[in-house]
């Protein structure tokens, strides 16, 4: 048995086809347009400007003569519902890097800290917490900033490590963030991501108990 098409109906495949194949390249080109957008908007803030290196924060947040240990680890289902049942505070169950203080002899927990990048704006932040084995702060600081925000900071939150925080309890913390929610921008999401740091913070240290 033999099949045949007739031009007519040659055409009409061809014609098809094209439809198809532009219709494909328009989505590509519009798709690649808009992921080049989000890459250009996330790049408006500058490159990231460094107020403090790691070592320098972790030297000033965590007890000096301990025995320092860094953890990578995912925050598990029972810490993220001890923080949210304690503090109130949802965490994202992602996997972060932090550190421990124990003491030399007796091996308990005196201290952590924790550094975290998150967004701001079209660009980053940087923020640090240290915690001591009461669970107090020791201290926080802006480690770093997309350079274009810097002045948004300097005339507000500050930069580098910043006063006025050590020795507030996370439940204090906590608070502080909540009030600052009807402040500037910066102190506002800057609150919000030391409160965030700290509760987290505070369920690992938690569960290493």
């Amino acid at each position: 048995m033999t099949f045949s098409i007739t031009q007519e109906e040659s055409r009409a495949k061809r014609g098809s086809f094209s439809f198809v194949l532009g219709f494909f390249l328009v989505s590509a080109l519009l798709m690649g347009g808009w992921s080049g957008e989000a890459r250009a908007h996330k790049g408006h803030g500058g490159p990231l400007v460094t107020f403090v290196k790691k070592k320098e924060a972790l030297r000033a947040l965590l007890p000096h003569g301990a025995k320092i240990l860094k953890r990578k680890q995912r925050l598990s289902d029972t810490a993220a519902e001890w923080a949210e049942k304690t503090y109130g505070v949802d965490l994202e169950q992602s996997l972060y890097t932090y550190y421990l203080a124990r003491d030399r002899q007796s091996g308990r927990i005196v201290g952590g800290a924790i550094i975290l990048k998150a967004g701001y704006r079209h660009g980053d932040m940087v923020v640090a917490v240290g915690l001591d084995g009461s669970g107090k702060l020791t201290g926080v600081g802006l480690n770093g900033l997309s350079e274009k925000y810097i002045p948004e900071f300097e005339g507000t939150v500050g930069k580098g490590l910043i006063d006025g925080y050590k020795g507030m309890s996370v439940a204090d913390m906590v608070k502080k963030a909540r009030a600052a929610a009807q402040g500037d921008k910066p102190s506002r999401v800057f609150a919000s991501r030391v409160r965030d740091a700290a509760v987290l913070l505070a369920a690992f240290m938690n569960k290493a108990k």
